[in-house]
């Protein structure tokens, strides 16, 4: 990562709602439909430019313009989904362009132009198609839970399932290809402005009561001796996928420690040398948690009692930048959960 680029973020990030301030008042100058954004205007703008700003100096510190320009494809999906201008999203990079111009150091706007010009990149040509989650050999299994999650009914949505597992669908499949599906997809639906917040934590909270009906199904290996501690980084307050490869990793044998979500890095390393951690999973997935990331495994290995223990990461963060893992000192990433139980057993230092 280039100095120049990992210190005018640092002065990106403290200074983000000054900076966004500024790019507001240029905005709303320069581009008179941007008044119909939200009331008042300004605030409206304010939070939005803050919030990107934010984004781009963890794209920045990482070293990843390609964080950034995901970012602006995420917001592009949402500004079509609801009928908003691309242009007002165009016309903003530009105000943070001249924005960071006035308010940086010299020679602090050029080492943010090539994050600038991916995010640039993200609003031209066509339009990205969103398929949806849901489908494959479990679709049908996935889309009446689905539905029963809609109509706001627990009870029929957990029958979906056990009903299911009755009829010979395995306990991992209904994890992997009903549970993780249908969240991501409810994911989606929440970004494009087609479910509210409430629905989505709905979803979560089902999620995890079947969860737990669905561990009483799964086969139990003998203990293998092994033991894996599985956390999120401080901001990442999705569990769910860390909760199913702990509860796969447990069906082959593991010793699991989930110590769930916002876990600060002083007591993951603690829980890692407490309970003798034969290998950490750590979880991240927006671009501004990258550098919490960073410090957690900074953490591990400064610590003598888990310096040698292996860290693979996994989040959506680690696949739109591929090279990221390595940059953090990670031993491996995976993109999916069945990669993760797969990477354990070659990863993992003995126990």
């Amino acid at each position: 990562m280039p100095d120049t680029a990992a210190f005018n973020a640092e002065i990106i990030q403290s200074s983000a709602r000054v900076i966004a301030a500024d790019a507001a008042e240029r905005l709303l100058a320069q581009c008179p439909q941007a008044h119909a954004f939200g009331d008042p205007p300004f605030q409206a703008w304010h939070e939005h430019l803050t919030a990107r700003l934010t984004e781009l100096a963890a794209a920045m510190r990482a070293g990843e313009p390609n964080l950034f320009r995901a970012r602006l494809a995420w917001a592009r999906a949402a500004f079509e989904s609801r009928a908003l201008d691309l242009a007002e999203l165009s016309a903003s990079l530009t105000a943070i362009a001249h924005a960071l111009a006035d308010q940086l150091p010299p020679g602090g706007a050029d080492a943010a132009r090539p994050y600038l010009d991916a995010a640039a990149a993200a609003l031209n040509g066509d339009p990205a198609h969103h398929t949806p989650e849901i489908g494959g050999r479990c679709g049908d299994i996935a889309a009446r839970y689905l539905l029963a999650l809609l109509e706001g009914d627990r009870r029929a949505a957990t029958e979906v399932i056990t009903d299911a597992c009755d009829a010979g669908l395995s306990p991992q499949d209904a994890m992997l290809e009903v549970l993780i599906p249908v969240e991501r997809e409810v994911g989606r639906m929440w970004h494009l402005g087609e479910l509210a917040v409430g629905e989505e934590h709905f979803v979560t909270a089902t999620a995890n009561l079947v969860l737990g009906t669905l561990r009483t199904r799964l086969p139990m290996a003998e203990p293998n001796g092994r033991s894996v501690l599985i956390a999120s980084v401080i901001g990442n307050s999705h569990e769910l996928a860390g909760r199913v490869a702990g509860l796969l990793l447990e069906s082959a044998g593991w010793r699991v420690i989930d110590l769930g979500s916002e876990t600060p890095a002083p007591d993951l390393v603690r829980a890692a040398a407490d309970f003798r951690a034969d290998l950490i999973i750590l979880g991240a997935m927006l671009s501004t948690q990258a550098e919490a990331a960073r410090r957690a495994i900074a953490a591990i290995r400064a610590d003598p009692d888990t310096a040698d223990t292996p860290v693979i990461v996994g989040g959506h963060v680690f696949d739109e930048a591929p090279d990221l893992w390595k940059k953090i000192d990670a031993d491996a990433h995976a993109r999916t959960i069945a990669g993760i139980v797969e990477l354990a057993s070659s990863t993992s230092r003995a126990g």
